[in-house]
């Protein structure tokens, strides 16, 4: 799997997760199916987006982010998310690598 570099964000059909390593991302990888696998998106903060074999594919919109980051910060015990509005990828970063 070829990944750019770290750290980039990995964008499933139902989450959003900071990836800062090959540990970090072989552990979220771990327990998802091959289906799952391939429609992964590891997202960078340059706004370029690929999937886990390599290829350029379309960054997910901005209301697609702010849904899977809404979901992320609750997962993570926060409150009053629905407040997040995103207006580029830098703040998904922000928001996630400090949660």
């Amino acid at each position: 799997m070829p990944i750019k570099y770290y750290p980039f964000l990995l964008y499933l059909e139902e989450s959003i997760e900071f990836i800062d390593c090959e540990e970090t991302l072989n552990h979220a990888l771990f327990y998802l199916s091959n289906t799952q696998t391939q429609h992964a998106l590891c997202l960078y903060d340059n706004g370029q987006c690929y999937d886990l074999q390599g290829y350029k594919k379309e960054l997910p919109t901005l209301s697609q982010l702010t849904g899977r980051v809404q979901q992320a910060l609750l997962d993570d015990g926060q409150c009053c998310v629905q407040k997040v509005v995103l207006t580029d990828i830098k703040q998904v970063f922000s928001l996630l690598c400090s949660g």
